[in-house]
C-alpha cells in the first residue's frame, strides 16, 4: 500500500476515535445532539470552502452531484446518528460498534463493485462483527450511570449503514475527480442537511452556545470530521472501498483508551473481550495476500 495512503489511513483513524471522546465530554459540559452535529459540521465544511477558494478549485456538474450524494449520507445523516448514540452509550462502546463498518462496506463493495475479499479478511471481518454482538448482548452501556445499550447500539449501526454506502459510492467516483472538487460539495451538502434539521428540530442557536463549548466544537469539526473525510477521500484514490473501511477497526481502539484515559469510561468485562476481538480482527484482516489467487473468495 501506499505510504502516503497508510498515512492517510492513519489519520483518518486518530480523527474519528478521538470524536466519539470530544462529544462525550460536550454531553457531559451539557451541549444538545443537534449543537454539537451543526456547528461540527459547519466549522469543517468553512475550512474546506476556504481552501477551495484559496485554490481555485472548478467544480463541473457531475462532481456537484456525485459530491452532494456523498455528502448526504455520510456528513449529513451519518454523523447525527453517531452523535444521537452518544447520548446512550459510552464512546468506547460506540467505536467498537462502528467496527461493523468494513462488514457492510464489504459487503456493498462486493456487490455493488465486485470487489473480492481474502480469506484472512473474512475472518477478521466476522471477529469484529463477534466482538460488537457480545457488548450488545451484556447489555453494557459503558456509561457509569444510566445508557441503553440497544437504542445506542441501534443509532450507531444506522451510521454504520450511511457511512458504508457512502463509502462504497466514493470508490466508485473519487478516481474520477480531485479531493476538493468532492469534499467541497460534499461537506455543502451535509451542512444543508444538519443545519435545515438542527434549526427546525433541535432549535440551535449560535447565541445560545455557551463560550466553554466553542474550543472543542472546532476541535470536533476540525480533527474530528474535516481530516478523516478528506484524509478518506484521499485513500480511497488509491486503495479498496474495504481497506479504507478498516479505519472502522483501528478507530474503535482509539476510542475505547481515549474514553477510558480522557474520561473515566468503564471498561466493563464485554467491553474487554469486545475489544479483543476487534484487535484480533485488525491483525486477521492486515494479514499479507499470499501470491496464489485461492485466498480470494
Amino acid at each position: 500500500m501506499h505510504s502516503r495512503s497508510v498515512a492517510a489511513l492513519g489519520a483518518a483513524s486518530l480523527g474519528w476515535g478521538l470524536a466519539g471522546v470530544g462529544v462525550r465530554a460536550l454531553f457531559i459540559a451539557g451541549a444538545s445532539t443537534f449543537t454539537v452535529v451543526v456547528f461540527r459540521v459547519l466549522f469543517a465544511t468553512m475550512a474546506v470552502v476556504a481552501y477551495g477558494l484559496v485554490v481555485r478549485t472548478k467544480i463541473g456538474a457531475e462532481a456537484w452531484r456525485r459530491g452532494s450524494v456523498i455528502g448526504l449520507l455520510r456528513i449529513g445523516i451519518a454523523p447525527m446518528l453517531f452523535i444521537g448514540s452518544l447520548n446512550y452509550i459510552s464512546a468506547g462502546f460506540e467505536s467498537l460498534v462502528i467496527t461493523l463498518t468494513p462488514v457492510v462496506t464489504a459487503v456493498l463493495a462486493r456487490a455493488f463493485l465486485s470487489e473480492t475479499l481474502r480469506r484472512s479478511q473474512v475472518i477478521g471481518l466476522v471477529l469484529g462483527v463477534a466482538g460488537t454482538l457480545v457488548i450488545v448482548a451484556s447489555g453494557d452501556s459503558g456509561l457509569a450511570e444510566g445508557g441503553n445499550a440497544l437504542a445506542g447500539a441501534g443509532l450507531a449501526f444506522g451510521g454504520v449503514v450511511s457511512g458504508s454506502l457512502s463509502g462504497v459510492i466514493s470508490r466508485q467516483f473519487a478516481p474520477m475527480h480531485t479531493t476538493a472538487e468532492l469534499a467541497i460539495p460534499m461537506f455543502l451538502s451535509g451542512l444543508v442537511v444538519v443545519a435545515v434539521v438542527g434549526l427546525s428540530v433541535g432549535g440551535v442557536r449560535p447565541t445560545s452556545v455557551p463560550t466553554n463549548y466553542w474550543p472543542l466544537l472546532v476541535a470536533l469539526g476540525l480533527g474530528s470530521t474535516l481530516l478523516p473525510f478528506v484524509a478518506t477521500l484521499y485513500a480511497i484514490k488509491h486503495v479498496s472501498a474495504t481497506v479504507v473501511a478498516l479505519t472502522g477497526y483501528l478507530a474503535p481502539l482509539v476510542g475505547l483508551v481515549g474514553g477510558v484515559v480522557l474520561l473515566g469510561e468503564l471498561v466493563t468485562p464485554s467491553i474487554a473481550v469486545g475489544g479483543l476481538l476487534t484487535l484480533a480482527g485488525v491483525l486477521a484482516v492486515g494479514t499479507p495476500r499470499r501470491k496464489l489467487g485461492s485466498g480470494a473468495i
